[in-house]
């Protein structure tokens, strides 16, 4: 084989591998900065409320009672 075509050809492999590891390491780094910024959230819901977490789409959040958790339908 050429060396120039081998050149290339491990030079594109280290491209590649080098741009999946950063997009890797920054798709983590938004996930943990989402956990992190829902578990502050969490902490300042008054008792009662609920959430529901839709993945991808979001957090449903029902805001529940200052008084105490919520018990059954009114």
């Amino acid at each position: 084989m050429d060396p120039g075509v081998t050149l290339l050809a491990a030079t594109a492999g280290t491209l590649v591998t080098g741009v999946t590891a950063a997009w890797c390491k920054a798709r983590v780094q938004v996930r943990r900065e989402r956990e992190l910024s829902r578990r502050q959230h969490l902490r300042e819901l008054p008792a009662g409320s609920r959430i529901v977490d839709l993945g991808e789409r979001g957090v449903l959040i029902e805001v529940g009672n200052r008084k105490g958790p919520a018990r059954g339908h009114r």
